[in-house]
């Protein structure tokens, strides 16, 4: 009578756990990637939503609000991984969102946009249309 082995040999979970660890390691550039591009369009969206709020503040008081004068719930960006700022006179503003901790490795950098609502970036080695468009 001959006995079957049941169950896996050590070589066989090794030979496993190497594809595991090799299609892991094909995938992680990409989702970290992806999770640049998410912050950077919640930053996106936290700008676009401060420089809707400077421009109903213009209209109802006639001037933008100086900087001292904006909530700082307006300046916040969730995620934690841009800070925005805000230069203000009355009659032109900027504001920026500058990436933090690990967001600082994407390639966009510095996003601006001011009271024309010219939308740049600064430090980055994208255009500007490439970091505003996706």
């Amino acid at each position: 009578m001959t006995r079957t082995p049941k169950g896996f040999t050590l070589i066989e979970l090794l030979i496993a756990l190497a594809c595991v660890a090799l299609l892991a390691s094909l995938a992680w550039p990409s989702y970290q990637s992806l999770i640049l591009r998410s912050q950077r369009s919640q930053a996106r969206a936290s700008l676009l939503q401060a420089a809707h709020w400077l421009e109903r503040a213009a209209s109802a008081n006639g001037s933008y609000p100086l900087a001292a004068d904006v909530p700082a719930t307006v300046l916040q960006v969730e995620g934690q991984r841009y800070k925005m700022t805000i230069t203000s006179t009355v009659q032109s503003y900027t504001l920026s969102a500058t990436p933090l901790g690990p967001q600082a490795a994407d390639t966009c950098g510095t996003l601006t946009i001011n009271h024309l609502g010219v939308r740049s970036v600064q430090g980055a080695s994208q255009t500007a249309a490439q970091c505003w468009g996706r």
